[in-house]
């Protein structure tokens, strides 16, 4: 078996293994993040990331979300993505009036498909991801996460990438204190 075909198996039982836990509990967590974004370390123009997120339990999640360009061209190069999240420091949502921990760090592993128009070619592969600090949780109804670094490899081109993220924000509309009081 192919080390491309051993990520995939890989990513499809790591995503069948956050659904199976998604029934877990009450934990579904809804929520919409914008933010900042940059494919390379000098960025010629400039990109945001966009999505949202479902709590699986009080210390996954799983997103799903775009990163698209704004200038020189307007979503002239766009990659989706889908990533699971685990918080390090302490659960995200208890799924009670109780607030998760407010101060968190997140480790990601996902994948990644998109097309880049400046070489006209397609790219896509998996990820590791981490956000050094992340304030804020579901009941608050708003989260800040900041300096999320991604590194990852594409198979396609067979060259490594690093996305940087300064700040992406969340926006919880489901899972917040209007649903517990």
């Amino acid at each position: 078996m192919s080390s491309s075909k051993k990520i995939v198996l890989l990513f499809v039982l790591v995503l069948a293994l956050a659904f199976q836990t998604a029934t877990a509990g009450d934990y579904q967590d809804i929520s919409f993040f914008f933010g900042t974004a940059a494919d390379e370390w000098v960025q010629k123009g400039l990109s945001f990331s966009y999505g949202g997120s479902l709590g699986l339990n009080s210390f996954m999640e799983l997103s799903l979300g775009a990163t698209s360009e704004l200038v020189p061209a307007p979503f002239s190069d766009n990659t989706m993505f889908l990533e699971l999240s685990f918080a390090l420091l302490g659960p995200v949502s208890t799924a009670s009036r109780v607030a998760g921990v407010g101060i968190n760090t997140l480790v990601s592993v996902g994948g990644f498909c998109g097309y880049d128009s400046g070489e006209g070619t397609l790219k896509a592969g998996p990820y590791l991801s981490l956000t050094p600090l992340a304030v804020g949780n579901p009941i608050s109804g708003r989260r800040e996460r900041a300096l999320k670094t991604d590194i990852g490899y594409d198979f396609v081109n067979g060259k490594v990438y690093v996305l940087f993220s300064l700040l992406r924000i969340d926006f919880y509309v489901r899972g917040t204190y209007r649903d517990y009081f």
